[in-house]
């Protein structure tokens, strides 16, 4: 299916474009900007196990399925003896998305609270060796957050959190100043759990304004969304960029569906000062449209197998930026998300394979 034809059937035969005659299709030889960019995203460190189960177990656990669940101590180690992991590695929705963007060539620096442990280890090593600078903070006497990402038959994730030193951030366990060495900042929609946590994030989003900074902003999850969402969407007003996907956005503004929303961020990039410059928006497996400039950019579904979709959007994002805000055309930003997001989801758990790094220097030796 070609661009116009998906947007046809997404949008409905596109008549509802109408009123913006002059909103078109981008060609995808656009660069937005020619970088390089410098990110800091903040979010909650953790590590991520796991397992196939049939859908009874999700069932029986009485949590909605395919979204961020926290538990409690007990019942984490009462899933941790009915489940055989698979597979376990660095995770988290901010840390996933850090990894794609510095995996590709992007500068980017995370931050969170680890407990001092081995799991927090294992944690800094994966960023570490994908290319992130990596300035968690570790507290003695806690534990590092973990999940489940339970993957049942339709290859649907939900997740189960017991939440540790992730948790405990306060407001000024980061001094504001680092934002002299950035571009911008990253707010994840995870980090408004608690008031200390909305106080950090409010206090770095401003100084990242008083800087002349950018922020980007990304809604992570549907359960942020109804959560999260009295905070996230004064803040999604004001950023620059913003990336979520459709459900989540229509969720977010109380939108009819996924064809108001993208009338919407047509209309917001527009001009020549615009309230967003770039809005990504997945749609699973229909792909994922880019809006800018007041144009649209349809970046086309993977069209592999999906075995396990965790942290798929995470990277899709990560990767879609890295493209987008160092110097690449639009068009192989998203040759880039397709690539990682492909293979990610192509196998359990998000470490990506080692073909992906021929894959990626392809894509950027052809014209």
């Amino acid at each position: 299916m070609n661009s116009s034809s998906f947007l046809a059937a997404v949008f409905g035969v596109f008549a509802a474009f109408a009123s913006y005659a002059s909103c078109k299709e981008a060609t995808g030889e656009e660069i937005i900007e020619k970088g390089p960019t410098r990110i800091l995203i903040t979010g909650h460190p953790m590590v991520d196990q796991y397992a196939r189960v049939d859908q009874s177990v999700v069932d029986s656990l009485n949590f909605a399925k395919g979204e961020s669940n926290g538990i409690t101590p007990e019942t984490f180690k009462a899933l941790g003896e009915r489940v055989k992991v698979e597979s376990r590695n660095a995770g988290g929705s901010a840390g996933n998305t850090a990894r794609a963007y510095a995996y590709l060539g992007g500068a980017v620096t995370f931050f969170g609270v680890c407990g001092d442990d081995d799991i927090s280890r294992d944690f800094s090593k994966t960023l570490v060796d994908y290319g992130v600078e990596d300035v968690t903070m570790r507290v003695p006497g806690l534990f590092t957050s973990q999940l489940y990402s339970l993957v049942t038959p339709d290859a649907e994730r939900t997740m189960y959190l017991l939440f540790g030193a992730s948790h405990t951030l306060k407001a000024d366990y980061l001094n504001p100043a680092i934002m002299d060495d950035f571009e911008y900042y990253g707010v994840n929609g995870f980090m408004f759990a608690n008031e200390d946590q909305v106080e950090f994030t409010h206090k770095m989003i401003d100084a990242a304004r008083q800087r002349g900074k950018g922020i980007i902003t990304f809604l992570a999850n549907s359960f942020c969304v109804r959560r999260n969402g009295k905070y996230l969407k004064p803040i999604v007003d004001q950023s620059d960029i913003v990336c979520g996907n459709a459900d989540e956005f229509t969720e977010l503004y109380g939108l009819s569906g996924h064809q108001e929303a993208g009338k919407m961020f047509l209309k917001r990039t527009k001009g020549r000062k615009p309230q967003h410059k770039i809005v990504i928006m997945t749609m699973g497996p229909k792909g994922a449209l880019v809006f800018f400039k007041g144009k649209y950019f349809f970046v086309p579904p993977t069209g592999v197998e999906v075995v396990d979709t965790t942290g798929a959007g995470d990277f899709f994002a990560g990767s879609m930026l890295y493209g987008l805000l160092n110097g690449w055309p639009v068009k192989k930003a998203g040759q880039f998300a397709v690539t990682l997001v492909g293979d990610i989801i192509s196998h359990m758990g998000t470490l990506l394979s080692s073909d992906v790094r021929a894959k990626v220097d392809i894509i950027k030796s052809t014209s």
